[in-house]
């Protein structure tokens, strides 16, 4: 079966158009979901740090501090996970700690990914300078084709 990766950002579910664009792939390709949200580093350690594999009714969520990033990624993870639920999609969600491009990169490659999908922030030129553009950096290095969702929803 092919597997599809969905890259999210740690602090937010992703848009529904991301989420839309997602179903409409694995339902055309036949494909199962990884959804990936990566976590800074904390020290030097890196990799996978939790395997989702049940979404949770986002009304039954605790509100999660930012200042709190494992819990935050895994409340995004498992709102995330669904909508691929309710529409009987095989998915899965995965939390990493590292860069996010290389980590991206790195899991589609574990994963044999046939695409990665994901998002985009739309920052600035100012900000896409000093702070680099995720998107970007992984349209350059992936070895499978990449989908990137442009809706500012």
């Amino acid at each position: 079966m092919k597997t599809l990766l969905m890259a999210i950002d740690p602090l937010s579910p992703p848009s529904r158009s991301l989420t839309r664009l997602t179903l409409e792939e694995a339902s055309a390709r036949d494909a199962s979901v990884v959804i990936l949200c990566c976590i800074p580093i904390e020290g030097s350690v890196g990799g996978e740090v939790m395997n989702i594999d049940c979404a949770i009714d986002e009304s039954l969520q605790q509100v999660t501090s930012p200042q709190d990033p494992l819990n935050c990624a895994e409340s995004a993870v498992r709102t995330a996970l669904i909508p691929f639920q309710q529409a009987g999609i095989s998915a899965r969600g995965l939390l990493c700690r590292g860069e996010p491009a290389d980590t991206i990169v790195e899991q589609s490659l574990k994963l044999s990914a046939s695409m990665i999908i994901m998002g985009r922030r739309h920052l600035t030129p100012f900000n896409r300078l000093f702070k680099g553009s995720v998107s970007a950096a992984v349209l350059e290095t992936a070895s499978c084709p990449v989908l990137i969702d442009i809706d500012k929803e």
